[in-house]
């Protein structure tokens, strides 16, 4: 690439005609200074090009590390969401077991008092049966003792005596 400094000591073959030398002088003094500051400004392009891609190189990086932070979040949401399924269901599992004993366990209970109930009840009846019986019994006996025949005897025996011997 041809610099300023370049233009500026350009030297040319003077011919019988050519040009005005103070003209072409001039005009590449002009073209020099137009030429270096394209230059420079060329210069600061590259370097503000260069400065962008880097911040865009680093943007690209903390874009990328925010994507792979926002798949392993998910991921992890996910797992965290499967797990808490997993443990609802083994928590409804639990319960679900612990009601089916305790209810075993009351049936259990209720067939117990039943078997309970239906021996007592049956021992009742047999203590009733004999009460019964025993109320008969007395009846009878009073019955017995209240009769007439019994009533005379006892009057008959009080009039008795015992007659001595001597």
């Amino acid at each position: 690439m041809i610099t300023g400094m370049e233009i500026r000591n350009q030297q040319f073959t003077k011919s019988m005609r050519g040009y005005n030398e103070e003209e072409v002088k001039n005009f590449l003094q002009q073209l020099a200074q137009n030429y270096e500051t394209l230059y420079s400004e060329n210069s600061q392009l590259k370097e503000s090009i260069q400065r962008c891609k880097f911040e865009l190189d680093k943007y690209h990086k903390i874009e990328e590390t925010m994507n792979n932070s926002l798949i392993l979040a998910q991921q992890t949401a996910e797992t965290l969401k499967v797990n808490a399924q997993k443990e609802a269901e083994k928590i409804l599992d639990d319960s679900k077991r612990s009601i089916a004993e305790m209810l075993s366990a009351y049936q259990e209970v209720i067939k117990r008092l039943n078997l309970f109930n239906l021996e007592l009840k049956s021992q009742l009846n047999i203590e009733l049966e004999m009460l019964e019986k025993n109320m008969k019994k007395t009846e009878e006996l009073s019955t017995f003792f209240n009769n007439q025949d019994v009533k005379d005897l006892l009057s008959n025996m009080s009039k008795l005596k015992i007659e001595e011997k001597g």
